[in-house]
């Protein structure tokens, strides 16, 4: 019996660090001399990934990294932290976690000592949801996450606030906006580098999740982003985005958003959503057929809300 358990724990601990090994490369952009994009595949976690498919932004500070958002889980951190290691020696010292999807901060545990940091609502929900979480993950990749677990972000910001401050040398604006992808979305903005993280605001050349989420607001935040005087975007998943990228993702959003309100105010159903819908915009996109009938049924039901 003892020799069946050791011969179990040695097969699953081989399992873990089997997959490692599989994952597909780190695409690795230079922004400036302090600041890269780490840009990874766009698929939702699953098998065939194992879970990496994570934009990570890396800041290079006086003594440590900042890094925007984790990766899916520990292994995936691992994998982040050896491209990171090809860019600079210095370890990373701080997380800024975008929202509370699992896929942006469950790699945070292979960060030992980090400093986290993340809105108010996504701790709460790391805290009380953080082992579910990679549950869900190990369901979805197929993997055993024995040595992944949640790590409840240390530091927090109020919601729907604007908080400068100076981490390790780098200006560093974190904004917590109204609900727009999550009720915990958090934006990264470095002003004097003109490069903003949006985490799952944004989304390039993928259909975007709207199922946490509130189109209303989201349209309205993207208009507010536009504003601001960037030069290069991370978004969540997909390229590195600039202006014109991000208008063409607030007027997709905008024109999906009337249309369902035209229709709920024409008498219409939610059938006929497809019909009014410009899908060749939507299946060039990827993960569409993953998204569409979730985004439509919610933005159907926020729009019926709305005007009840």
């Amino acid at each position: 019996m003892v020799r069946n358990l050791i011969t179990l724990f040695a097969f699953l601990l081989l399992a873990d660090v089997a997959f490692a090994g599989s994952f597909a490369d780190v695409k690795v952009k230079k922004i400036n001399d302090r600041v890269y994009a780490l840009l990874g595949p766009t698929d939702a976690p699953n098998k065939q990934n194992a879970g990496y498919m994570n934009n990570n932004l890396v800041i290079i500070g006086d003594k440590g990294i900042i890094l925007v958002d984790a990766g899916s889980h520990r292994a995936v951190g691992e994998h982040i932290a050896k491209a990171i290691a090809q860019i600079t020696s210095k370890p990373v010292t701080h997380i800024l976690i975008t929202h509370q999807h699992p896929d942006h901060h469950l790699g945070s545990v292979a960060f030992s000592g980090a400093q986290v940091i993340s809105s108010i609502y996504c701790a709460k929900e790391i805290e009380n949801n953080g082992k579910g979480m990679v549950g869900w993950m190990a369901r979805r990749t197929d993997q055993y996450l024995g040595n992944t677990r949640p790590i409840i972000p240390q530091t927090t910001i109020p919601p729907e606030s604007t908080q400068e401050m100076q981490i390790d040398g780098v200006k560093i604006v974190l904004i917590t906006t109204k609900t727009a992808h999550t009720p915990g979305d958090m934006i990264v903005w470095l002003p004097e580098d003109k490069v903003l993280a949006s985490g799952d605001i944004l989304v390039h050349a993928i259909n975007p999740n709207f199922s946490d989420g509130n189109l209303k607001n989201w349209i309205v935040i993207v208009n507010d982003i536009l504003k601001m005087p960037f030069t290069t975007v991370l978004p969540g998943h997909g390229d590195l985005m600039q202006n014109k990228d991000v208008a063409e993702f607030r007027d997709l959003i905008t024109g999906f958003y009337k249309v369902v309100e035209d229709i709920q105010k024409a008498g219409g159903v939610e059938a006929d959503v497809r019909k009014k819908l410009d899908l060749p915009k939507w299946q060039k996109l990827a993960r569409y057929d993953e998204m569409m009938g979730g985004n439509i049924n919610h933005t159907w039901l926020e729009v019926e809300s709305e005007n009840f």
